[in-house]
């Protein structure tokens, strides 16, 4: 287990993943497409935000870059664009399949570096818990990565049920990671549907698992939101208000308010803004804060730690958000040793921890 300190939220395609979509994709809905001059993957007849640029699977460069800015261990996931949400569920599992296969091979090659987390198939939901099980039990992946909505259904949704039940007994967590591309076009102009889209998706779906009952009926999950969190950390009290003053057509569900839920969420340290990041540490305490650089991503931290130390946190805060020592543990929380998978529920029958 990592001692030292931990990004949790990194990317990676590898070069055994792109292979598979070149030999076997086309038989899946998933192609490698040229386009303005790069390679860009199709994915049920819509492109990648971006191309594949080499960052995303030079494993000697993100070392390199590790190292040069002090980062210990990569919590390591797919690319969202590659979610495929919009694919069939079998043909959304095999893209996810090839992903966890990708990322499992590097964290195995280099395992003093690196951890994995998996991709899944929401939305054909039992699907996503069998590509989650063999994730978890034959890969060893310690986390999954799931996107904000799945197309137009919200985290909340009840055919979502037996995700949940199944994170829960495997005891993993979760990073809530925005995914979509089907967005209008004055979202898509100015680079909005990054630069507040994303955002904004991860507010919807952190709102959705709280007023939702999601957090409420599942109480060992822990979710962690990117790009330090949305709204969330501005506009709790907001979402505090709306959970007794909504009216009853719309009313939110459970019992408990937003501000109850909050000891199950984390929050990255991706913000761009040390007032910011200062404010999300006095918000939700340094041990639900974590490092977080969106690597390789344009949008993501160049200097992590340095953007850390410019919200001058104290000697504890920063031990516990470069180490991930809080209780949602970096990529320390799980031992592989000791977890075991949680027993095949019968034909029919809900999954249970």
């Amino acid at each position: 287990m990592s001692t030292g300190t931990v990004d949790v939220h990194a990317h990676h395609v590898g070069a055994d993943a792109i292979e598979r979509i070149r030999d076997e994709g086309a038989d899946h809905g998933v192609r490698l497409v040229a386009h303005e001059g790069a390679t860009r993957v199709e994915v049920a007849g819509r492109l990648t935000g971006q191309p594949l640029f080499s960052r995303l699977g030079d494993v000697r460069a993100r070392l390199s870059w590790m190292d040069a800015e002090g980062i210990d261990v990569q919590l390591v996931s797919s690319w969202m664009d590659l979610s495929g949400y919009d694919l069939d569920g079998p043909s959304g599992r095999w893209l996810a399949g090839i992903q966890n296969d990708s990322v499992a091979a590097l964290a195995a090659a280099r395992p003093d570096r690196f951890r994995a987390a998996a991709a899944v198939p929401l939305q054909q939901p039992d699907l996503a818990v069998r590509e989650l099980r063999r994730a978890v039990t034959d890969l060893g992946h310690e986390a999954v990565q799931i996107g904000a909505r799945v197309n137009d259904l919200g985290l909340d949704d009840n055919s979502l049920e037996v995700f949940w039940d199944a994170v829960e007994g495997f005891d993993i967590p979760v990073i809530v990671h925005p995914a979509g591309l089907d967005v209008p076009e004055r979202v898509r102009r100015l680079f909005l549907y990054n630069l507040v889209g994303n955002p904004s998706e991860t507010t919807f779906a952190a709102a959705a698992l709280m007023l939702g009952g999601v957090l409420e009926r599942h109480p060992r999950l822990r979710v962690l939101l990117v790009h330090g969190g949305g709204f969330i950390p501005y506009q709790i009290g907001r979402l505090d208000r709306g959970f007794v003053a909504a009216p009853p057509a719309v009313r939110p569900r459970g019992t408990r308010g937003p501000r109850q839920l909050l000891d199950q969420l984390y929050f990255d340290s991706v913000l761009h803004d040390a007032g910011a990041l200062r404010h999300l540490v006095n918000f939700a305490g340094a041990g639900h804060v974590l490092l977080g650089s969106d690597y390789p991503f344009a949008m993501g931290l160049d200097h992590p730690v340095e953007a850390l130390d410019a919200a001058e946190p104290d000697r504890s805060e920063r031990e516990t958000i470069l180490l991930g020592a809080g209780p949602f543990g970096g990529v320390s929380l799980v031992n592989r040793s000791t977890r075991s998978a949680p027993p095949r529920p019968a034909p029919g029958e809900r999954w249970t921890a």
